[in-house]
């Protein structure tokens, strides 16, 4: 039996009592010589309980308190410390879990410890659902108080950039102004050559024709200015204030011209443009004629526009007459593309068409019956359409329009032209319903028929029955057979006498002119023809007495008479632009001033102090010295304290004249001048003078200068050569012999050796050479009077053109170079004895004069120099030596302008 020392037992009782008191025993420590038996085995084996119990008991203490983070021995092998050590690793597990959670991670689950894993997951859950709503009210709230900003921001801004935004219309407001004044400038400095030339011109003698190309480029020109002065008075649109006018008016001057500024359009579309005024219309009417046309052009671009083929017809036809007013209706039909009901409702209101795709392919801005609509509002009228999707439409409009004086021209003729049959012959039923209208209303009896073949029947049928036709009008574009073949097969017909020709076409063009000359017809009449000119040609054609041109043409103004007592005096006019220099001295040199010209402002004070002067004439802008630097440096100088000033400039906004007012200007004439105005301000601010008449003036008037020869001497020593119509040949030059004969010289030079040269051409495989020198000389030919020539050449041209091969071409050829040689030989002989060089020097004042007109002309390239060089030779001689005037001549003649140019300026240096 083993024996025990008891106080080894104590020791082994006291860890066992220290346990069940819930303390920390410590381990039994045996002597190191105690012997290896069973109590050592057994104290061994307390110890290791009791390192395990205490470790585990440390565990539990760590546990209690919430501790996690420390360390178990791994050589724990109690079932208490198993299941601390599980329980550690869960709750580390779930602390790891639970972070992840905090930081958003709704993921994360645990899968230990049960219903407690169940409870968490269903608490992480709705953790989840509770952040992600609280999420997207923080978002929506979010989005609230950053609109709130956003909004808050925008009128911080909109109250904060108020004044900038003022400022900034301010100096928009002044950018469009002077945009305006100086677009005002630019468009009617031309303006003023256009209109004030064409008036010039109407003065001179002019043939019917060349009166009736002038008076509508001046009327086209005065139409423009019209608009441009709307268009420019934003002041009066932009507040509702424009207005119409009340002036006397013609009602056939404002169709023509609506006809000038439609006809090349329909034209080049190949439409009829036909005009019906019914009958019983008034022509003299009170009202305003530029709004009236302003409406009808509108509708007829839109009628052009829109119609491929066919027609537009323009009409005007009297609603209701009383004693003083007619309401009038305006339409204009087309047979073009036609409206369906949806788009006629969007028309007539402001940036509206009929669609989107008419925008596209037609152009446009919307805005054109719109305006319309408001200006027949003003006129007492109304605006509507009639339409048919695909055949056509009809705009029309009325306006209430007071009569005019009684004072209109009724065009029936002598007693012994009345009851003149004539024929009309066109294809469209509506121009030989309007032109039949026209003539029977002259006294004519008409008959119509629609094609060439129907025309010839109806020529000789009239011929059996001795009721023959003396006038033929005939359309140049019909099927089958032209007017043109149509005149040729008319006079190949056995009747006698054969009637007279005359073609009313809508195309213009020089080589419709030239066959018709070819074909035997006598007139050609652009379409639409207006009653004046229709009786005209009819008169005319009949031997009859022309109707005099009514009208301003031909009339002075009255305020000529007037001007009597202010003539003599003198002006000096302050103007940089020669267009504007010749065009204001010849206007009032021939109501009798003296004019003087200053380039600028600062030569005008240069002058001044050197001449005396009644008043001044002065522009605004100008090189140098602009017409308010110039104006106040003259108020400056007491000597010129009471001196008119006028400002004549195209500045005409409100701001430009007060300009001139403030610098101490005394009036305004605006830019294109009216001669009236002008001088309707000249009579106010020149003082009566009692002076001799004006002898000698700083500029020759045009009319001097543009000397026309008396029409007895027209044909004295004009060749008589077979072949040469030298009355179609002056007719060509408007008469002007002296242009003729050098047209007559040219040919001699310039044509003679045309056969050898296309042969030449031909040999080289140079085709287009070929063709353009048969072309030229066909056109020269033709100018001259050569028919004969002329129609050999255009077989020549038409040859090498269609490339007929040479056994073809060459007897051509042939046939040209024999008329053609013979032509220019007997010139040569003719104008050996025809033309005489002037060898005695006219009037140097007028040499001067003319000499400065022929700069000017000759620095524009303008053709018309050679004719001025030709009609005023002898006056030239006497400031140019003969030597440089041959010289002059022949590099007009050969169109070198540049170097005539060149020799005129050196001419002037030396006077």
């Amino acid at each position: 039996m083993i024996s025990v020392e008891e106080k080894y037992i104590d020791k082994i009782s006291e860890v066992f009592y220290l346990i069940l008191k819930g303390k920390k025993p410590i381990a039994i420590e045996l002597p190191p010589d105690y012997p290896d038996n069973e109590i050592r085995q057994a104290v061994g084996y307390i110890n290791k309980f009791t390192a395990e119990y205490n470790e585990a008991t440390d565990m539990a203490y760590h546990l209690s308190r919430g501790e996690i983070n420390f360390e178990i021995s791994p050589r724990q092998s109690m079932m208490i410390g198993q299941s601390l050590k599980a329980l550690l690793a869960s709750l580390k597990n779930l602390t790891w879990t639970t972070k992840q959670i905090a930081q958003g991670d709704f993921t994360q689950k645990v899968s230990f410890m049960g219903e407690f894993s169940e409870a968490f997951n269903s608490m992480t859950a709705q953790l989840k659902n509770a952040f992600d709503e609280l999420e997207k009210t923080a978002k929506e709230l979010q989005s609230q108080v950053d609109e709130l900003a956003k909004a808050r921001r925008a009128m911080l801004n909109i109250m904060e950039d108020l004044a900038e935004a003022k400022g900034q219309a301010e100096s928009a407001a002044k950018a469009k102004a002077d945009f305006l004044a100086n677009m005002s400038h630019e468009i009617r400095t031309p303006m003023n050559a256009i209109i004030g030339f064409s008036g010039l011109a109407l003065k001179t003698q002019l043939d019917r024709k060349q009166r009736d190309y002038i008076g509508k480029v001046q009327q086209s020109g005065q139409h423009l200015l019209g608009i441009i002065n709307d268009i420019l008075d934003f002041s009066k649109i932009e507040a509702g204030k424009l207005s119409v006018e009340q002036t006397e008016f013609e009602l056939e001057k404002v169709m023509e011209n609506v006809s000038n500024l439609i006809s090349d359009k329909t034209s080049a579309k190949g439409l009829e443009l036909v005009f019906n005024i019914g009958k019983g219309t008034p022509n003299y009417l009170i009202g305003d004629p530029l709004r009236l046309g302003q409406i009808l052009v509108n509708y007829s671009n839109n009628a052009v526009k829109f119609t491929e083929q066919g027609e537009v017809v323009i009409s005007v036809m009297v609603i209701e007459d009383t004693d003083n007013e007619v309401l009038l209706r305006f339409a204009v039909r087309d047979t073009g593309i036609g409206l369906t009901e949806e788009q006629i409702g969007k028309l007539f209101q402001s940036f509206q068409q009929a669609d989107t795709s008419t925008s596209r392919k037609y152009g446009g801005t919307g805005l054109g019956l719109a305006i319309s609509k408001n200006l027949a509002s003003l006129m007492g009228g109304e605006v509507g359409v009639e339409s048919e999707y695909g055949k056509g439409s009809t705009f029309w409009f009325t306006a209430r329009i007071g009569k005019g004086a009684a004072k209109a021209t009724k065009f029936v003729p002598d007693p012994d032209l009345r009851g003149r049959r004539v024929l009309v012959v066109d294809d469209n039923e509506m121009s030989r319903i309007a032109l039949s209208e026209m003539l029977a209303g002259m006294t004519f009896l008409v008959n119509d028929v629609a094609s060439g073949k129907e025309a010839l029947k109806a020529i000789t049928s009239a011929a059996e029955t001795g009721k023959h036709y003396e006038v033929v009008l005939l359309d140049w574009r019909m099927p089958a057979m032209d007017g043109i073949e149509t005149a040729k097969a008319i006079r190949e017909l056995p009747v006698t006498p054969l009637p007279h020709m005359i073609m009313v076409t809508a195309y213009g063009r020089e080589e419709v002119l030239n066959e018709a000359a070819l074909a035997g017809l006598e007139d050609v009449l652009i379409k639409p023809v207006s009653a004046s000119t229709m009786f005209n040609a009819m008169i005319q054609i009949l031997g009859g007495e022309l109707v005099k041109v009514s009208g301003e043409d031909q009339k002075e103004s009255p305020l000529m008479d007037n001007l009597a007592a202010i003539k003599g005096s003198s002006i000096l006019l302050v103007e940089d632009n020669e267009f504007n220099q010749q065009l204001a001295c010849e206007l009032l040199t021939d109501a009798g001033f003296k004019v003087d010209i200053a380039e600028n402002g600062q030569i005008s004070l240069e002058m001044l102090n050197k001449g005396s002067y009644d008043i001044v004439l002065m522009d605004m802008q100008m090189p140098v010295m602009d017409g308010i630097t110039a104006a106040g440096e003259i108020r400056k100088d007491v000597r010129f304290k009471e001196l008119p000033i006028i400002a004549m400039t195209a500045n005409v906004m409100a701001e430009d004249i007060e300009k001139c007012y403030k610098a101490g200007m005394n009036d305004h004439v605006s830019k294109p001048i009216d001669p009236d105005d002008l001088f309707n301000k000249l009579l106010k601010r020149v003082k009566p003078r009692q002076t001799e008449m004006v002898q000698e003036t700083s500029m020759v008037p045009a009319n001097d200068i543009e000397k026309k020869e008396p029409e007895s001497a027209i044909q004295e020593n004009l060749p008589d050569i077979p072949g040469l119509d030298t009355g179609l040949g002056l007719k060509r030059v408007m008469g002007k012999k002296k242009l003729y004969m050098s047209l007559l010289r040219k040919f001699i030079d310039d044509q003679g050796q045309t056969p050898a040269l296309i042969r030449r051409s031909l040999d080289c495989s140079d085709h287009g050479t070929a063709e353009r020198l048969a072309h030229t000389t066909k056109g020269v030919s033709g100018n001259i009077g050569a028919s004969i020539v002329q129609e050999k050449a255009a077989v020549v041209e038409a040859a090498i053109r269609n490339n007929e091969p040479p056994e073809i071409l060459e007897p051509k050829l042939k046939a040209l170079d024999e008329v053609l040689s013979s032509m220019v030989s007997s010139l040569n002989t003719a104008l050996g004895v025809a033309i005489e060089t002037p060898t005695i020097a006219g009037d140097p004042v007028k040499g001067k004069a003319i000499l400065k007109k022929l700069i000017i002309l000759l620095g524009n390239s303008d053709s018309d120099a050679g004719e001025l060089f030709e009609n005023n030779r002898e006056d030239l001689l006497a400031v140019i030596p003969s030597s440089e005037l041959d010289t002059v001549a022949r590099a007009i003649e050969g169109f070198d302008f540049e170097e005539a140019e060149g020799i005129c300026r050196r001419a002037v240096e030396t006077l």
